[in-house]
């Protein structure tokens, strides 16, 4: 079984087929991805604004971390399952889409930097963590989740 064929097989599903038979339902759905990515993108730039010296400065890192985190989990169950409903609407055009699979790419790469490295520098005490490592993280975090977000818009226009 090839990707083309998984493609295929994603693209003929009822919930694709319903999504692009209706005039509304892809445009309700984006709404909801876009709302999702509104909300993961500020959590991010908060902290990553924190992690830079910016910001809520008055408050510590680890608090302001963790204060962002349940708006970061509302938008990632915002925006992955709307995608994914997106995905099955317009699969075999994504197959054909580079900007796709760089998104995906990023996305992976974002997610697991999100829940790994950069969870580190948010958690750990702001004295032990030198200021190049917390700027290199920041910078790290915001370009993944930036190029996700790029990389997606340029699905439209490829």
């Amino acid at each position: 079984m090839t990707l083309l064929d998984v493609f295929t097989w994603i693209d003929h599903l009822w919930l694709g087929q319903a999504i692009r038979d209706s005039s509304w339902l892809f445009a309700f759905i984006e709404v909801f991805h876009l709302l999702g990515l509104t909300l993961l993108l500020g959590s991010i730039i908060v902290v990553n604004l924190r992690l830079l010296g910016f910001g809520s400065t008055r408050e510590t890192l680890a608090h302001v971390a963790e204060d962002t985190m349940p708006w970061l989990w509302v938008g990632l169950l915002l925006t992955i399952p709307s995608g994914l409903c997106m995905f099955t609407a317009e699969a075999l055009k994504c197959y054909e889409n580079p900007p796709f699979f760089i998104k995906m790419g990023l996305l992976l790469l974002a997610l697991i930097f999100t829940f790994t490295l950069h969870r580190r520098l948010t958690r750990a005490d702001e004295n032990s963590v030198s200021r190049i490592w917390r700027t290199l993280g920041a910078c790290i975090s915001l370009a993944l989740w930036f190029g996700v977000g790029l990389a997606g818009r340029a699905i439209a226009f490829y």
